[in-house]
């Protein structure tokens, strides 16, 4: 992500503190697009936690943020019938 962007949201998905690293999710917006990342974070010793180049970026459009949010809720479903199951 550039330093020209302008962060709109974020959030900490994932941390594991034993390998210093963080899976976030953060909305910005870049030359009037916004965009979503998911996006892999590794702890530097001198500058806290700083994007790696492992991850996604894609338009935020509203096909794209209902397609993420579908695959959540089918992958939240299917976890509930395994639960249920055992």
């Amino acid at each position: 992500m550039s330093n020209e962007s302008e962060v709109i949201y974020e959030k900490i998905l994932f941390q594991n503190d034993d390998k210093g690293f963080q899976v976030r999710l953060v909305v910005d917006e870049f030359k009037g697009v916004e965009y979503l990342h998911l996006r892999k974070y590794f702890l530097s010793f001198d500058e806290g936690f700083i994007p790696s180049k492992e991850g996604i970026s894609i338009p935020a459009s509203i096909h794209n943020v209902f397609g993420l949010l579908d695959a959540l809720i089918n992958v939240c479903a299917s976890e509930e019938s395994i639960d249920s199951i055992t």
